[in-house]
């Protein structure tokens, strides 16, 4: 899967494209000019490489991570039900947004510069001297590329009926002049776009321990996924069965498939390529994802920027044997209803941290000073009822049953309080175990325990090696998924893990939307629970009792499947349920839901002209036939 990123040194050969711009940079002397380009195999190669490689890094991190950076898929899982982040949300979600914000800018910035390079490599492979079997797998290696970018763009610019402009030949600067096709006009060519894909008998039906590239299958994948999305269920069902038939299917291992050495396996249709590269080719994922704690052989101080909501960690259910449950706290902690009355009738949400602060005494022995004094200091602001429910000892242990008996897919999601990860010591020489407590006595209070005889030598050291994100003062969920456990690395910045953007476990759930709609509520289970059993957890039939109930269960499903892959966002989008599940939140929260000093934004909707995203208004400026997305102020 490395392969096409060992070929050559992209750096030196793309330019930086904008929303309309030609895909290669004529100057300077080092960069192949738009005169040499497609004349040779070899800059064919490079051309089409220059494809693949806009599909990195989508998303426009600044003011959501603490970086003004161009990162991976991962990041617009802040944005959906599943994730947040850390700061301000660029005031996407605040009654100030609108045209004008970067974020818009960048994000159609990064799709057309997918569909421009991918136009100017289907013009130029047509005419270049290769074989002829070679040039029409390359084209519709690139037509199944324009196709995910139109996708992308549809979803979020184009829904709604508006549609975004449609340009499918190379075209300078000054001729990006076309107003919106229709929202179905571009569905149409993302299907044709993948209908010829599927019709070319050079391209392979997978890419299974291939080089990376597109397949046949993830052009069913599309394909089915837009037939989806234009409620042409029959031909959805139709294109995710032949997924199959190309070869893929679930990996066996749900916790190990997120791994290096899994990149290639039988259920990853389509990825984002990274190699553990000083000179940015890898990920960032670990370093905005994963806990101050963590990090790699060259240092650890992870930032913890994106984390997981508590209304997705609720999400997971109870698991008893051959039956599973809604989970709800009030079944493992006996005075949650009591508290979460108290906070409603007072209009506040920080009353729950109680059970969720750190024990002060093992076996009798306070285990230090400093622990003791930080719990207190918590304590102290809350009111003497509430106090009177922490355990000194045993609140941990208390907390920690409600974890206990889960869809196991949580604990390889997700650090929940009181587990335990595999860090990286001070000096990053070594591996260390930390358990994820609240509240932290200091920032480097572990490591000063670990280094110094223990105030009491009765207890367990990771009694006083605390785990934290980058804030000590915060207890949010954090990410397991992908991040690199000890030294698994070489550097806590590009990391050489792949960002799948499609798997087989996407398309058995999108399949299972599909039946959902169809009413076929039978068939809708069984591919839930293809997905499901391998995580090992039953599948309900009263779950898919009536079409309702299954539509839901079907979306929480991918909910709880997908979390830190960047999917989620796009689904609420397209299902039109996020100011249920997003906005009901309002804000960034702790791991018991509480909101005091999240250090984010109020989330407030705008309306439903939100789930259109605006053309950016310096587009429409360069381009007056572009028509200003309807709800939002220019």
């Amino acid at each position: 899967m490395k392969k096409i990123f060992n070929l050559l040194t992209l750096a030196a050969v793309f330019g930086v494209a904008t929303s309309c711009t030609d895909i290669l940079d004529t100057a300077p002397n080092d960069k192949l000019s738009s005169g040499t380009m497609w004349t040779t195999e070899e800059s064919v190669d490079q051309g089409v490489i220059g494809v693949y490689y806009s599909l990195q890094r989508p998303f426009h991190g600044n003011q959501i991570i603490g970086a003004d950076a161009m990162i991976g898929y991962y990041g617009y899982d802040a944005f959906g039900m599943t994730g947040q982040g850390e700061y301000g949300m660029q005031n996407l979600f605040t009654k100030s947004v609108n045209p004008s914000n970067g974020f818009f800018l960048k994000t159609w910035q990064w799709m057309y510069d997918g569909v421009h390079r991918a136009n100017a490599a289907i013009a130029g492979i047509e005419n270049a001297p290769i074989n002829e079997a070679k040039k029409a797998r390359l084209i519709a290696e690139c037509k199944v590329l324009r196709a995910f970018f139109y996708d992308r763009l549809n979803i979020l610019f184009g829904n709604g009926g508006i549609g975004v402009p449609l340009y499918t030949e190379p075209v300078n600067p000054s001729e990006c002049d076309k107003p919106q096709s229709s929202e179905q006009e571009i569905w149409a060519q993302v299907i044709k776009d993948l209908s010829d894909a599927i019709a070319e008998p050079n391209l392979p039906d997978n890419q299974i321990q291939g080089e990376g590239r597109v397949s046949k299958g993830a052009a069913y994948a599309l394909r089915g996924k837009a037939y989806l999305l234009t409620k042409e269920y029959d031909k959805a069902i139709a294109d995710f069965a032949k997924v199959g038939e190309c070869g893929y299917k679930l990996f066996p291992d749900y916790k190990q498939l997120f791994k290096v050495a899994n990149e290639r396996c039988e259920e990853i249709i389509l990825a984002v390529q990274y190699i553990e590269d000083p000179t940015g080719y890898g990920t960032g994922i670990q370093k905005y994802c994963a806990a101050f704690t963590q990090g790699a052989k060259d240092s650890r101080g992870c930032w913890g920027d994106l984390q997981v909501t508590p209304a997705l960690v609720n999400l997971y259910e109870e698991v008893n044997g051959q039956t599973v449950k809604k989970f709800a706290w009030e079944d493992y902690l006996s005075d949650w209803k009591k508290v979460t009355d108290m906070e409603t009738a007072e209009g506040h949400t920080k009353y729950r941290k109680v059970f969720f602060i750190r024990d002060k005494f093992v076996n009798g022995k306070e285990i230090h000073s400093t622990v003791t004094k930080a719990v207190d200091t918590e304590l102290a602001k809350l009111s003497a009822e509430i106090q009177a429910i922490y355990l000194p000892e045993g609140n941990e242990a208390r907390l920690k049953t409600a974890y206990a008996n889960r869809d196991p897919r949580l604990a390889y999601n997700v650090v929940t309080p009181y587990a335990n990860y595999l860090g990286v010591n001070s000096n990053s020489t070594a591996e260390a175990w930390y358990t994820f407590r609240w509240p932290v006595a200091g920032k480097y209070y572990a490591d000063q325990a670990n280094a110094e005889p223990n105030a009491n030598p009765e207890l367990p050291n990771d009694y006083y090696a605390s785990g934290f994100m980058n804030a000590q003062a915060e207890f949010k969920y954090i990410h397991r998924k992908f991040i690199g456990e000890g030294l698994e690395y070489l550097r806590r910045e590009q990391n050489p893990v792949d960002e799948p953007i499609i798997r087989y476990a996407d398309v058995l759930l999108m399949w299972a939307e599909a039946l959902v709609e169809k009413n076929d509520l039978a068939g809708a289970m069984a591919k839930v629970k293809e997905v499901r059993d391998r995580a090992g957890i039953p599948t309900m039939a009263s779950s898919f009792s009536d079409q309702t109930t299954a539509r839901n269960y079907v979306r929480d499903e991918r909910r709880r499947e997908f979390v830190n892959e960047g999917i989620n966002f796009f689904d609420e989008m397209r299902w039109r349920t996020l100011k249920e599940t997003k906005f009901s939140e309002k804000v960034a929260q702790h791991a018991w839901g509480g909101t005091e000093s999240t250090g984010g934004t109020v989330y407030d909707w705008i309306g439903d002209q939100w789930y259109t995203w605006p053309v950016p208004k310096s587009e429409t400026e360069l381009n007056p036939n572009l028509i200003p997305t309807p709800g939002w102020e220019y």
